[in-house]
């Protein structure tokens, strides 16, 4: 398992369960997900619906009230496609990686503003319809390298337990520090095996599922305890 270091936890070594804030909550509340096994938070700004500074401000109060590293995810949406990138670069300077997808127009303006700040890159590809072979997830490892890659995210969509198979062979090859996961029913299981072939974190929702198949944080970090 490749490893790399964010903030002063080292990813590879176990793996980690990420609860994704869809909204802001109490940092109070946080710190009882932590007691219970949640070891990253994702914030994904784009599903708070608040200007940025409101979402800066509530990041600044985390990272000053838990130890926990932070994700910086924002998904483009008609309200914040003007100022996406602008609140991408000023995510990274408070959270320890910073979510970019694969492909995006502005990718080298995202690479050269995060370059000011500590956080490193994810370059995460979505696949809603169906489990690339494996030649298709290398590809996606490569193209994600050359973008500025320092993890890999590949979220793929599973319709038969084959192509989960698939997904944990590609991750137990790669010597990319990689994150994988599948979407859908068939994949569910991905969620907890992932991490198991190598797999430097899982999600799990901390109110309700963002994507099709995902399953509680707390139940992840739960079953992930049976082995670790």
């Amino acid at each position: 398992m490749a490893t790399v270091k964010i903030g002063n936890m080292t990813l590879g070594t176990v793996p980690r369960v990420v609860g994704i804030i869809d909204r802001p909550m109490p940092v109070e509340r946080l710190q009882k997900f932590i007691d219970r096994g949640i070891d990253i938070f994702e914030i994904r700004a784009d599903l708070f619906n608040k200007p940025v500074d409101r979402v800066i401000a509530y990041i600044k109060t985390v990272k000053e009230s838990i130890s926990s590293p932070l994700i910086g995810t924002v998904r483009e949406t008609d309200r914040n496609r003007a100022d996406r990138i602008d609140l991408l670069v000023s995510l990274s300077k408070h959270v320890d990686i910073i979510d970019v997808e694969l492909g995006i127009p502005e990718w080298r303006d995202v690479v050269a503003g995060v370059a000011g700040s500590s956080a490193i890159i994810m370059v995460s590809e979505h696949d809603f319809n169906a489990t690339p072979d494996i030649a298709g997830l290398k590809d996606i490892v490569k193209r994600s390298l050359k973008q500025g890659a320092r993890i890999v995210k590949i979220a793929v969509t599973a319709k038969t337990a084959s192509d989960v198979t698939r997904l944990l062979r590609f991750t137990e090859d790669c010597e990319v520090p990689v994150v994988t996961m599948a979407m859908g029913d068939a994949g569910k299981i991905s969620r907890v095996a992932a991490p198991l072939f190598g797999s430097l974190f899982v999600y799990g929702y901390l109110r309700k599922p963002v994507v099709p198949g995902q399953l509680s944080a707390l139940a992840i970090a739960r079953a992930l305890k049976v082995y670790y």
